[in-house]
């Protein structure tokens, strides 16, 4: 739907001062809003026709209008204004994040609290899995004599890592025996087929490497179950119940998710929980934003923000995309080395 030049002004008035306040807004307190010299007439006008058009709506019985749904979509995909974070935010933001750049579940963890600190709102991550992925991926770095870092990657871009403690001594021969294995019975496996019975089978063929082999595999194990999964990991509840945050999160999730999660160029995705099918009326006030991360190219998860219809998107998306994009980046690295 298309709207006059001045239409469009007021009505990305109207919504920014009711993301602000909470209130309604009427005609005068617009005129102070608005650069132009229009008079209370002419706005109380076209303030009309924006109500008959379903952008606005009065919802007591003041002379004050607040936003639909319509009109946040409209503002979201129209008037949203271009803002980037300032150069000092994103030094902050990746010097936060790199910490953990070597954890990769850690780092996602890390992700989700910086942003529900960010915006104030839950902060959701969203990993896909599925039991027919397939291992792409599968290292071993001693850490210690006798400890040991086992990387996993899927190939829909699932990452999982864990250290472990061996009874023995790690030597070249194991991590040898380890990469042989993996070599000729793991990768291109799927996911569903790498258990622990398997495993301990498999262990059977390492020789002199048995012992060591039994722990090592027995936590590939571990996470193929895992990474075969897929987990919502919750930044912040924002102070909704655990059971109404995920089931309106899942809700919102399938509406976004065969548009927005699956493209692999990524993008930002806004779901309005009033849009939803016969939504509930605390999920008609919340809204999702969400943006894929890609690891190497190829998109692997969601990072995303559950908060209310009345939010700040001008910085929330901005925001949301720089992390994610830094979260990428920084998982593709970790991979790399």
């Amino acid at each position: 739907m298309e709207l006059s030049e001045r239409k469009r002004r007021i009505l990305c008035a109207v919504v920014e001062f009711y993301n602000q306040t909470g209130e309604p807004v009427g005609s005068k307190r617009l005129m102070e809003l608005l650069p132009d010299a229009l008079s209370s007439a002419t706005i109380r006008n076209e303030m009309a026709q924006l109500a008959e058009l379903g952008f606005l709506e009065q919802p007591h019985t003041s002379a004050g209008r607040a936003p639909s749904p319509l009109a946040y979509r409209f503002y979201i995909e129209r008037l949203l204004p271009g803002r980037a974070l300032n150069p000092a935010q994103c030094r902050e933001l990746e010097a936060r994040l790199r910490e953990r750049a070597r954890e990769p579940e850690r780092l996602l963890e890390n992700a989700g609290k910086l942003l529900a600190e960010l915006t104030d709102c839950t902060a959701l991550c969203v990993a896909h899995g599925g039991a027919d992925s397939k291992l792409r991926r599968l290292e071993m770095v001693p850490v210690g004599k006798r400890m040991a870092m086992v990387a996993l990657l899927s190939d829909r871009g699932v990452v999982k890592s864990r250290i472990i403690r061996i009874e023995c001594e790690l030597t070249a021969e194991t991590r040898e025996a380890f990469g042989n294995l993996t070599q000729t019975h793991l990768l291109g496996r799927p996911l569903a087929e790498i258990n622990r019975a398997a495993m301990q089978s498999l262990a059977v063929q390492a020789g002199e490497q048995m012992l060591p082999m039994i722990a090592l595999l027995a936590a590939v194990a571990e996470l193929a179950r895992e990474a075969a999964e897929q987990e919502m990991l919750v930044g912040d509840s924002g102070g909704l119940p655990q059971q109404e945050l995920e089931r309106s999160a899942a809700l919102l999730l399938r509406q976004l998710w065969e548009s927005t999660a699956r493209q692999q160029t990524g993008g930002i995705g806004v779901a309005l929980g009033a849009e939803a099918p016969q939504p509930s009326p605390a999920l008609r006030e919340m809204s999702l934003i969400v943006s894929p991360y890609s690891i190497g190219g190829a998109a692997c998860g969601l990072l995303g923000i559950l908060g209310p219809l009345r939010l700040d998107y001008a910085n929330v998306i901005p925001s949301l995309r720089f992390v994610t994009e830094l979260v990428g980046g920084l998982l593709s690295q970790s991979l790399e080395e």
